[in-house]
């Protein structure tokens, strides 16, 4: 992906204590929000090289039924000891099945899969494991 928030747009999903027999779309539909990267909580900072640093500090995915998503990232960008915070937006469609989800972001025309267990969402893009959790 182009860059650091395009590749969390195909962001993921962990495990929950909160299992369904079978996932629904009801419980598909809602607010998730980014809880670790590849196991390392937020804020996560990718390895970078230089003086910048940019870090992930939130990301949240709204999924509206029958099959639309938006996704707002919040980057914090520290460079020679000023920092700033940047919210980045993205958008699609996504198809769900059983236990499969499969986002379509408008920004590029990337596809991201990710696994629905209970209340969590595991996704693998680009060899980077991001995991979210439900709002309740």
């Amino acid at each position: 992906m182009k860059k650091l928030l395009l590749a969390l747009a195909c962001l993921s999903f962990g495990c929950s204590s909160y299992d369904l027999a079978t996932p629904t779309q009801d419980l598909l539909v809602g607010k998730w929000n980014l809880t670790s990267v590849d196991g390392t909580p937020l804020p996560y900072a990718p390895p970078q090289a230089g003086l910048r640093k940019q870090e992930v500090v939130a990301d949240v995915l709204t999924l509206a039924a029958p099959d639309t998503f938006t996704e707002v990232t919040s980057i914090r960008d520290t460079q020679n000891g000023q920092v700033t915070t940047q919210t980045i937006t993205d958008s699609g469609t996504y198809e769900f099945n059983s236990y499969v989800v499969t986002f379509h972001f408008q920004s590029d025309g990337t596809t991201g899969s990710g696994t629905l267990t209970g209340r969590t969402m595991k996704i693998i893009a680009s060899g980077i494991a991001f995991s979210y959790e439900k709002q309740r």
